[in-house]
């Protein structure tokens, strides 16, 4: 099928199909519900598509068969892309999305004298990096910050953060209680986002390998906590939308930040060249987006290239060696100003090159994982 703007609905958002569930007689159009079948066509004839529309065929389609249920969320994520993406129409999505598994509203944590941070991203870059939001919030919780981690595993990264938490032995939590004991502790805390949507999950997990409406927040939403701070990376220029739609799902306090590279790639994170885009809600007012020349944080040491493993196997070792005081040099100083980041929201840091002085420092000393809880071999095969 056709869009109105040229491009098969299948390919433009690189979507995949769950494998091995494919039907022997798929269902014919007729089959499809009134609401799926009526946004499909107002989308192949370039119609108006109201945004209550798009979330009424997400929810009407959640029982359908694969692989005719992968095609109608590909045609409605793209659809979405392409003609914006607008914040009424992701936040009718989100909802919509995170309905499907009844969760509980999420429990607030706060941090007292000192803010409590929730740090995630949306993932989907397009580069296979190395990990640098985790490490980032582990150097910054070994210098007094206290950070909440949301992750999941890795869809086009070579290494995503539940797979770099496992790997480290490192353990996850899903209630509030299991988060404060861990922060207590060290600072640290991770929250894997799966668990918390398995319905979900099942239907859009591993599934999307570039941006789409639940890249604009489905991580912090996911989670079951929050903290009084959200940091949230997105490898989307839009940040105003992702800043936007947290906003409206009561988040008051955010920055939403990107990163694009020279190439034309997008990074959930600070990244080394290029051009850095920013947009920060403060008392749930939403600033103008801000962007500003990413060649400029390489007065303060940050070199131009980018670490890239040549798979999770090397993503694990490379960030291991960084964890422990070696590592590539690459690598440490990318890790280091995004902690930097973190830490002059904590109020650790007066400013970034001052942070990342400090989180260099953590790194070269090898404590970063001194005092983080260690899983215990059963949570690490479970």
């Amino acid at each position: 099928m056709d869009t109105p703007w040229g491009k098969p609905v299948s390919s433009m958002l690189a979507y995949q199909p769950a494998a091995g569930r494919q039907t022997a007689s798929p269902p014919r159009s007729d089959d499809l519900p009134a609401t799926v079948r009526a946004v499909l066509t107002r989308i192949a004839v370039g119609d108006h598509v109201a945004s209550d529309a798009f979330a009424d065929a997400f929810q009407a389609s959640v029982d359908l068969p694969a692989p005719t249920r992968d095609v109608v969320l590909g045609s409605l994520m793209t659809a979405v892309m392409a003609r914006g993406p607008a914040v009424d129409d992701v936040e009718a999505l989100l909802r919509s999305a995170l309905a499907v598994d009844g969760r509980e509203p999420a429990e607030m944590i706060s941090g007292g004298d000192r803010p409590m941070l929730m740090l995630a991203g949306s993932g989907k870059k397009g580069l296979r990096t190395l990990n640098v939001s985790t490490p980032a919030a582990l150097v910054a919780a070994a210098a007094g910050a206290r950070v909440i981690k949301v992750g999941s595993a890795a869809t086009s990264s070579a290494l995503g953060s539940r797979d770099l938490v496992r790997a480290l032995g490192l353990r996850e939590h899903r209630t509030a209680d299991g988060v404060r004991a861990d922060l207590a502790v060290s600072g640290f805390a991770f929250v894997a986002i799966e668990p918390e949507i398995p319905v979900l999950d099942r239907l859009y997990g591993g599934r999307f390998h570039a941006p789409n409406p639940f890249s604009f927040g489905l991580a912090p939403l996911a989670s079951p906590v929050r903290g009084d701070v959200t940091i949230f990376g997105l490898s989307h220029p839009c940040v105003d939308v992702a800043a936007r739609v947290l906003s409206r799902f009561g988040m008051n306090h955010v920055d939403v930040l990107s990163t694009r590279l020279p190439g034309g790639h997008y990074l959930d994170e600070i990244g080394p060249a290029g051009e850095l885009r920013w947009c920060r809600v403060r008392d749930g007012e939403v600033s103008p987006v801000d962007v500003e020349p990413a060649e400029g944080w390489t007065a303060i040491g940050l070199p131009g290239e980018l670490p890239t493993p040549h798979g999770p196997e090397e993503a694990i070792e490379r960030t291991g060696e960084l964890l422990t005081g070696r590592g590539l040099e690459s690598h440490r100083a990318l890790v280091a100003l995004n902690a930097a980041h973190l830490l002059v929201l904590s109020g650790l840091a007066a400013s970034l090159p001052q942070g990342r002085n400090l989180a260099e420092d953590i790194l070269r000393s090898g404590t970063a994982l001194a005092r983080v809880p260690a899983a215990r071999s059963a949570d690490r095969s479970a």
